[in-house]
């Protein structure tokens, strides 16, 4: 099969080091996020063995205090992650918009060619090829490729973060069962009961935050992803600027601060490929019957 013309420039040089780029940026955002979470897990189970075990008055009010100092640490420290969020998404934004011949956004500021090379060269991971699937016919229109290419990223971030957060809401639920079956166990009194649990506040408040986090994305995503695949599977025309109004939407649910672990990416990556191969193969097939 042909490939589409669209997809022919993704693997140059310079597209690639965009890609790279953006791993780079969004990677460290990972990273400080996720060694918060590590962080406050361990403290989760910490502070109520803690507690349990502990009879000291003095050293239960000790703890208390640096659960407090923590809670505020740890929303001064989320807040950092936000400035290589933003540098991922914009870097990917011109990656898209150079391979989907969208116009630039002039409200957007492009990164600087100097820290895209740096962040480029920090990259140490797998070659990057074929960021889009290869396998979109050459029958498809050029809107309507750049349409498909927009469902692919919706979809694809669409079912990674269901899968994500069904594992955090699984923890969380495991947890707290586990905590009271702990707690009623060992007949703990009330008064340190309102101390184990104000201790592992912010674990909870960083929990739900992020699974808050990841259901608003879906649903912005599913929103276009749905809209996409009614113009796509009844082969209506679309015009740029519909694309480019799309595109926005992408680049804003780019920017969202939680995001999916590189670990957990590279566990679903091979379940989800699949599963956008089939949908262009059904793409593909719609448009082979209208030639």
């Amino acid at each position: 099969m042909m490939q589409n013309e669209i997809l022919k420039q993704q693997n140059d040089p310079e597209m690639i080091k965009l890609l790279r780029a953006s791993t780079v940026a969004y990677s460290k955002a990972k990273s400080g996020e996720m060694k918060i979470t590590y962080f406050l897990v361990l403290l989760a189970f910490a502070y109520p063995v803690s507690y349990v075990l502990i009879g000291d008055e003095h050293v239960k009010l000790v703890l208390f205090g640096c659960s407090f100092l923590l809670t505020v640490l740890v929303q001064l420290l989320t807040n950092t992650f936000k400035g290589n969020t933003s540098k991922g998404a914009i870097l990917k934004e011109e990656f898209d918009t150079r391979l989907f011949m969208l116009p630039w956004k002039s409200t957007l500021r492009k990164s600087d060619h100097t820290e895209v090379s740096k962040l480029s060269l920090q990259y140490k991971g797998e070659d990057i090829k074929d960021w889009y699937s290869p396998n979109l016919s050459h029958l498809i229109p050029h809107p309507i490729a750049v349409a498909v290419l927009q469902h692919s990223n919706t979809s694809w971030d669409i079912e990674l973060r269901k899968a994500f957060r069904f594992w955090l809401a699984a923890f969380l639920t495991i947890y707290t069962i586990a905590l009271w079956v702990l707690l009623i166990a060992m007949n703990v009194d009330g008064l340190t009961i309102f101390s184990i649990y104000f201790s592992i506040l912010s674990f909870y408040i960083h929990f739900f935050t992020m699974i808050r986090g990841h259901s608003n994305a879906i649903e912005k995503r599913k929103r276009l992803s749905e809209h996409l695949d009614v113009v796509i599977q009844s082969e209506k025309n679309i015009e740029i600027t519909e694309l480019r109004d799309i595109q926005d939407d992408i680049y804003s649910t780019r920017e969202e601060s939680v995001k999916v672990p590189d670990f957990f990416f590279r566990l679903y990556q091979k379940r989800l490929d699949a599963i956008e191969e089939d949908y262009i193969e059904s793409v593909n097939l719609v448009y082979s019957k209208k030639t």
